[in-house]
């Protein structure tokens, strides 16, 4: 690339940047300087497309479409901020009534939305909490019924020691008394 090409693609570029800058404002004067500004930063980009020899038709047939085309678009704009100006004194654009009610029902869309994913966020984080709540449950009645069966089982062996128990006693209580009258041999023998 040569030093005039890179000029036209510097110039193109900081005329294009410059005319949006200007097509974000309200006043239409701005709006047409925008216009004109950007359409002519795009002529001078396909120029340095296009190269800079004489020859090359279709790039000045292009750039001289987009000339006409910039040129019709500048003077509707320019009469309409002209009929602004003399209805209203100046050349402000309102905000219209309809696309500010558009943008409160996008917004309370938007919202909606959100609140929707909310919504389904905490069913399933409330889901999830009464599944783990019923596993625990049903863990805790297990351990329980355990607990029982244990309990259960220790109380019979308790009751089988005592019953053993008292049976000993009572077998410990007969051979007592059996050997309580008997009398102990005697030596009658008169032995040593």
């Amino acid at each position: 690339m040569n030093a005039a090409s890179l000029s036209l693609i510097f110039t193109g570029g900081l005329l294009v940047t410059c005319g949006v800058y200007q097509l974000m404002a309200q006043s239409l004067t701005r709006l047409v300087l925008g216009l004109i500004m950007t359409g002519n930063g795009l002529n001078v980009l396909i120029l340095a497309a296009g190269g800079l020899g004489p020859a090359d038709v279709l790039t000045q047939a292009m750039i001289l479409t987009a000339i006409v085309i910039t040129l019709g678009m500048s003077a509707f704009l320019l009469a309409l901020a002209y009929r602004n100006w003399q209805l209203n004194g100046d050349d402000l654009v309102q905000d219209d009534v309809e696309d500010r009610r558009i943008a409160r029902a996008a917004h309370r869309e938007d919202l909606r939305g959100d609140l929707r994913t909310q919504r389904a966020a905490y069913r399933a984080d409330r889901r999830a909490a009464l599944e783990a709540s019923r596993a625990r449950k049903h863990e805790l009645r297990e351990a329980l019924r355990e607990a029982r069966r244990e309990l259960r089982a220790r109380s019979r062996l308790q009751r089988a020691i005592a019953a053993r128990a008292e049976d000993y006693e009572y077998l410990e209580e007969e051979t007592e008394s059996d050997t309580d009258f008997e009398r102990p041999p005697t030596n009658r023998g008169g032995g040593t």
